[in-house]
């Protein structure tokens, strides 16, 4: 009751700040207006379900939610706008490629820190663990060069990380008595079988059917297990040269940034493992090993296009990847390969990662409903059955649940179904539902299960770490515009080329500033690291 009633009062004084705007406010409720990126539709059907089931909340029932979309191509723009005329939004999408970061440096969201890990708001404790909040946590540097730790938006995700991998003809596997792919062994065995076999009946087959090597054969992802972290914060020069960072074996010291053709004592100064150019190595292993596989078209404008026995593909895509296969080849089977040896194993805390998403629901710093907004949040992550209701729509009618943990859409018309970009307002991890497709293989749903799995992940130690970029403005656009030339990631060159292409652009690039966006980058993670750990030691 005494929550009920402080709430009372907050609507009252909400109420009575907003001075009556709008005409929907006139009955006493309070209209919270929420702003989604991409259309939805059929919405007030699940707004209709939402007002039966809080009209005998003393709470909920004052709370109106009011939806409205901006299309993904003029998203960003529209923020902008809202921002500079602080319009009438009180939660609204933010993606990380919008520029989140650098809006919560400018103080343009509220604090939210207070209504997580509250057991007056269960809902939200339900949905967000204490590691998914320390991961939504940001640090805003001050003017003094501290930093000030608040949550200033809520992260929305069903997994962590995506789980990256090929998926393969698993047909033309077994046409040919290839092994079961299990390592790059294996793999290589089938694509080398089945090229061959093919050719025989003129078939010419593409390998791999990679746009680029989307970071494999790099220590970007299994680094992280021995201390030497790439993360897209830390990605300060473009995708083609990483800054890998060493850390002390506590995470609270920073060793030293290096990047591919550095001298051999800036490695020596890197952890165990890694006190060599490895960066280089892994550029001359993924050219010897998998060139002769991929497209000799790739990096040019030319659009020949071959099928191919492997194609990269994330799990979360995977299951669209088979239909468009399908469509192609109606007798096709297919398989998932998945790319990290760790996760490939299943162990547990495999993915250290920054635990958050890109996707992200930001309270304005002028909104004057925060408690009501935070309110209908912790109502929606509260139970499954409501989340379903923003997430699925109406339950029997939109789609039909099989389980705890499945669903299948219904055969509902197009006209009256009901469709939410649901990385815009629900996904979360404590509500997920597997598709049919998911479920009805053994062998894809236990890597469904694993990538939803909270024990497959670890919270990394530069979880937060923003880079600000303001010191080294003019270093960073011309390494960075090096950088953008080399190509590597496609891997048009033999090893002998990649390395000769690396050693040009070090050379270059130190004359232009690499020195100082190095020396900054270590320097601003220590701070963060020396920030982060007081916060955690503070009573």
């Amino acid at each position: 009751m005494k929550k009920i009633l402080m709430f009372s009062i907050v609507l009252w004084l909400v109420y009575s700040i907003s001075g009556c705007s709008s005409k929907q406010e006139t009955d006493g409720k309070i209209t919270i207006n929420i702003r989604v990126m991409n259309e939805f539709r059929n919405l007030d059907k699940v707004l209709a379900r939402y007002s039966e089931l809080t009209r005998d909340d003393p709470v909920m029932s004052n709370i109106r939610p009011n939806f409205t979309f901006v299309t993904g191509g003029d998203y960003k723009d529209k923020l902008t706008t809202a921002f500079i005329g602080q319009e009438d939004y009180d939660l609204m999408f933010c993606g990380s490629w919008h520029g989140l970061q650098t809006f919560i440096q400018q103080g343009l969201f509220t604090d939210l820190s207070l209504y997580f890990n509250n057991d007056a708001y269960p809902g939200l404790k339900q949905a967000f663990s204490p590691d998914f909040v320390s991961a939504m946590t940001s640090y805003v540097r001050q003017d003094d060069g501290s930093f000030k730790k608040g949550i200033y938006g809520v992260n929305l995700a069903s997994y962590f990380e995506d789980t990256r991998g090929l998926f393969y003809r698993e047909d033309l596997r077994k046409k040919y008595n290839c092994a079961p792919i299990t390592d790059d062994i294996s793999l290589m065995a089938y694509l080398d079988t089945v090229i061959a076999g093919e050719a025989k009946n003129g078939t010419d087959w593409l390998g791999l059917n990679l746009y680029n090597f989307f970071r494999m054969e790099t220590p970007f992802y299994s680094g992280k297990a021995k201390g030497v972290y790439a993360q897209d914060s830390t990605n300060v020069i473009g995708d083609q040269t990483h800054f890998y960072i060493g850390l002390s074996p506590d995470g609270k010291r920073v060793l030293n940034a290096v990047t591919a053709g550095d001298k051999a004592a800036e490695f020596a100064k890197m952890p165990p493992g890694f006190q060599y150019d490895f960066i280089t190595e892994y550029v001359k292993i993924r050219s010897d090993k998998w060139n002769k596989y991929l497209s000799p078209y790739r990096g040019t404008g030319d659009t020949e296009f071959r099928a191919a026995l492997a194609s990269y593909t994330t799990l979360s895509n995977y299951e669209s990847s088979v239909r468009d296969g399908l469509a192609q080849t109606p007798e096709a089977e297919y398989g998932f390969y998945v790319l990290e040896p760790d996760q490939r194993n299943m162990e547990k805390g495999a993915v250290i990662c920054e635990m958050v998403t890109n996707n992200w629901l930001v309270v304005p710093e002028w909104s004057t409903k925060t408690d009501a907004v935070m309110h209908f949040l912790d109502w929606m992550f509260s139970t499954r059955e409501r989340h379903d209701l923003f997430h699925y729509g109406i339950s029997g009618e939109d789609w039909i649940p099989i389980g705890d943990d499945s669903y299948k859409p219904t055969d509902i018309a197009d006209a009256k179904k009901y469709v939410m970009p649901t990385y815009s307002l629900t996904e979360n991890p404590s509500y997920i539902r597997k598709s049919v497709f998911a479920a009805s293989s053994d062998e894809i749903e236990k890597w469904y299960d694993y990538m939803y799995s909270v024990s497959t992940y670890k919270l990394s130690p530069l979880a937060g770490f923003a880079f600000n970029s303001s010191e080294v403005e003019t270093e960073i656009a011309n390494v960075t515009a090096l950088s953008n030339e080399l190509q590597l990631t496609i891997s048009k060159y033999s090893s002998d080329e990649a390395v000769a292409k690396i050693n040009a652009w070090h050379a270059e690039a130190a004359k232009v500033g690499l020195e100082k966006i190095r020396a900054e980058l270590i320097k601003q993670v220590q701070a963060f690291l020396d920030a982060k750990n007081k916060s955690a030691t503070s009573p």
